[in-house]
């Protein structure tokens, strides 16, 4: 029988499962768009910790579930342009998506 992960890595495992979610619930309600990188970087980050702690209780499928959606969301998350306030905060347009 495998070894129990430790409390950190049950600590991991939350925290990426709390990423995700919050994520989404932001998204949901309408406080955060999927093309933010706020929502990418949580994506990424927690889908990230997931893989991780997956590989620990040496769970392959899930390992490649969340390894594909953290790469995919790195993936967006690269070629993201600012929006929003982070284009109000370098003097550009808004309205046009692009400093």
């Amino acid at each position: 029988m495998p070894e129990e992960p430790g409390l950190i890595w049950r600590a991991v495992s939350v925290a990426g499962f709390l990423m995700l979610v919050s994520a989404y619930l932001t998204n949901q309600v309408g406080r955060c768009e999927a093309r933010s990188r706020r929502y990418l970087g949580a994506n990424a980050l927690g889908a990230g910790l997931l893989a991780a702690y997956s590989a620990v209780i040496h769970e392959p499928v899930f390992v490649a579930l969340e390894g594909f959606w953290s790469a995919a969301s790195v993936w967006a998350l690269l070629r993201a342009r600012p929006t929003g306030a982070s284009v109000k905060a370098a003097g550009g347009n808004s309205e046009q998506g692009r400093p």
